[in-house]
């Protein structure tokens, strides 16, 4: 079963979601054993849910700043405000999530270096202005308010966007080219524009 039937049979604690969100959480969302960071955890129903969902051997750490959350039973939820990049590594100091899911609404990038290579970071109700901004950095090579170089991808649905962690790449991207045959355009004038040929064993 996954996220979406958990979801609409859930009968503990209230959980709010966009449709949307629903569909972007299973198709971004691996059922494998993981580590899971959730940011915001509202009335605590989607740590139940998720708790309930992944794998075993999986992990779900939710951190929130309202103190009432920490009074949740049975969610041990940590007191921290995301939009302190200092607390955010006090307290998450050593540990590395396969997925962190952010549902604030803020965009602080401050969880980013807590999330593993190919893992994906998610924002629920993110700033259509900032996600733009880092498509076109991302596009034109530059950095922008995350490392460019550490993002393999960024998928934009109505009501979220995953972006997917790489490692950081020493050397930009090659184009390659390969094939025998040009019968339309010289392979010289793909080599002069800096193309290089794959060779395989």
């Amino acid at each position: 079963m996954g996220y979406r039937d958990y979801f609409l049979n859930h009968a503990g604690c209230i959980a709010v979601q966009s449709e949307a969100t629903i569909h972007a959480l299973e198709r971004s969302i691996p059922l494998r054993p993981l580590a899971m960071l959730l940011i915001g955890v509202g009335n605590g129903g989607t740590v139940e849910i998720w708790r309930d969902t992944l794998p075993e051997g999986s992990s779900v750490t939710a951190i929130d700043e309202n103190p009432a959350a920490a009074e949740i039973p049975n969610l041990d939820v940590i007191l921290c405000d995301m939009r302190d990049r200092i607390a955010m590594r006090q307290t998450l100091k050593g540990q590395w999530f396969d997925v962190i899911i952010d549902t604030t609404g803020t965009m602080q990038p401050y969880a980013w270096p807590f999330l593993k290579a190919g893992g994906v970071l998610i924002y629920e109700s993110y700033i259509p202005e900032m996600i733009m901004m880092l498509v076109q950095d991302l596009a034109s090579g530059g950095d922008s308010w995350i490392p460019g170089e550490e993002i393999m991808r960024i998928d934009t649905y109505q009501s979220c966007a995953v972006i997917e962690k790489r490692n950081p790449r020493v050397v930009p991207y090659l184009n390659v080219l390969t094939g025998n045959f040009a019968e339309v355009k010289p392979e010289s004038e793909f080599i002069a524009a800096g193309f290089k040929r794959v060779i395989s064993a």
